[in-house]
């Protein structure tokens, strides 16, 4: 990532919020103008008394500023090579912009990968340790985060849980640990924590999150057994009661798990256990999809769960795909059952800044160039980086756009929901209602052909069409399908202020 350090870091600070919640080894590199050796006010710039690092400073892990040029390249190596060392994340380089002069700079690089920095194997009496709880427990529950799919390990967290018939449940950012069309995932934590009731629980390279109160930790309550095993000291300072915490790389761990237990224990010793996991996460499973799916279809409206189901088949019957998330009216923990999990690969963003969804595609495509790529963005998310879709086009970057279209900012008007004032009184609901607003003509003035979906019986098509579109021109679709409007029940957009009103 690289940006100006006047509007560009400013502009960028709700992402670097995201890297920094997401434990990305990301390296930003911004690029400073001199503000104090002549004149101190320089426009789109900070001041001569405010260091080209502190913006970023509560957002990285580490920070330094590049004066002479020379430096440059080794700078650039310690900074990946902090960012990937545990605890991991994001680091920012600020160079000051006369390093891109046209002056010959003479350098001496020494060529070689940077190795990949992880935590080692655990003890094997920890392993012991953790196996034979799950071993002796009644209800057990396996907590993932994304420390798992970071290193690698989903398909041997789902041997894992699938060998002892545990129960599986992931943080709401987590998608991907164990995916969540896996017939043990219970969805997210703590309603799962509530509705088993578990006895123990592993928690595998989760970093545990909440709101701030103290409910943040009664999911964790009812267990007689805590243990927790990650790769970085956040997969355990916020974890309370723990009876061990286990310092050590997920996958390495998950695989010489596998290897103790395949000696020890056989799977159909867990049979029992195993049906009641899965039944649970029907259950649950059931109850998320209920919640999407009312019973009266409302005219020239796509129920959400309909348009959910049309886009994981489809991507399914195309051979399977990356599917990446900026929106809460299609939540992805609601798709269908599957055996073996599918071959969808679903990804939310790990903080929650606006404006990641129409970018967060484009690099899935970028790094995955071989799959169909599907960005699901909200409508409100789309106008915070619609600008994207220009990138799209003039790369033609073949991502197909689907657009959940409730028009309104729906979460910020659950809360003024929740909030119970003056609008969830009067049922008028002003500032969050984005009516008016054409998606596909927006999509179109930026160079991206898209089609708008108002019935549920075209969804299906309409989503055929758009990765056939993309697969086969190699370029970005849009697809903008109208759901119920986001607003709590019985809530309407409010009379919209107009100049000259008295």
């Amino acid at each position: 990532m690289v940006v100006h350090l006047g509007a560009g870091l400013a502009q960028c600070m709700g992402q670097l919020i995201n890297v920094w919640a997401g434990s990305l080894p990301v390296v930003v590199i911004t690029f400073a103008g001199d503000t104090g050796s002549f004149g101190d006010t320089i426009s789109l710039d900070v001041s001569h008394s405010f260091g080209p690092t502190a913006p970023a400073a509560p957002f990285v892990k580490a920070s330094w500023t590049v004066i002479e040029s020379e430096g440059l390249p080794s700078a650039i190596e310690r900074a990946l090579k902090v960012a990937k060392t545990p605890p991991v994340g994001p680091v920012h380089l600020a160079v000051y912009d006369r390093l891109l002069g046209t002056e010959q700079v003479t350098t001496n690089i020494i060529e070689g990968r940077i190795p990949d920095l992880r935590l080692g194997y655990p003890s094997e009496s920890d392993l012991e340790e953790l196996a034979s709880a799950l071993h002796d427990a009644e209800r057990p529950l396996i907590y993932v985060g994304d420390g798992v799919w970071k290193s690698g390990a989903e398909e041997s967290l789902a041997a894992f849980a699938e060998h002892f018939g545990a129960a599986v449940a992931s943080t709401f950012q987590d998608t991907r640990g164990l995916s969540v069309a896996h017939p043990l995932h219970c969805g997210r934590f703590d309603r799962a924590a509530e509705v088993l009731n578990p006895d123990y629980i592993i928690a595998i390279g989760v970093r545990h999150s909440g709101s701030g109160s103290p409910q943040d930790f009664n999911p964790f309550a009812a267990a007689g057994r805590l243990i927790a095993l990650g790769s970085d000291v956040t997969n355990l300072q916020n974890i309370p009661g723990l009876d061990a915490g286990i310092l050590a790389d997920e996958r390495r761990a998950l695989e010489r798990l596998a290897e103790l237990v395949r000696s020890e224990s056989k799977p159909g010793r867990y049979d029992r256990r195993r049906t009641w996991a899965r039944e649970q996460a029907s259950r649950l499973r059931a109850e998320r999809r209920e919640q999407l799916q009312p019973g009266e279809r409302e005219q020239g409206r796509v129920r959400p769960l309909a348009l959910l189901d049309a886009l994981d088949r489809e991507l399914e019957r195309a051979g399977g795909g990356l599917i990446t998330t900026e929106q809460f009216a299609v939540p992805l923990d609601c798709v269908g059952e599957k055996d073996g999990s599918g071959r969808n690969t679903y990804i939310r963003p790990a903080g929650g800044s606006e404006g990641y969804g129409v970018g967060a595609a484009l690099g899935a495509k970028l790094a995955a160039p071989d799959k169909p790529v599907v960005g699901l963005v909200g409508d409100g998310s789309l106008y915070y980086a619609d600008s994207g879709l220009w990138t799209a086009a003039h790369h033609r970057i073949p991502v197909l756009y689907v657009i959940p279209n409730n028009g309104a900012y729906g979460i910020v008007a659950s809360y003024f929901g929740d909030a119970g004032g003056h609008m969830q009184e009067t049922g008028d609901y002003a500032g969050v209602v984005l009516d008016g607003i054409d998606p596909v003509a927006i999509a179109g003035g930026f160079g991206v052909e898209g089609i708008r979906v108002e019935e549920e019986a075209g969804v299906r098509d309409a989503v055929a069409q758009g990765l056939e579109t993309v697969t086969r021109e190699q370029r970005p679709y849009f697809i903008d399908v109208r759901l119920p409007v986001g607003l709590p029940p019985g809530g309407r957009a409010a009379t919209p202020f107009r100049m000259g009103d008295t």
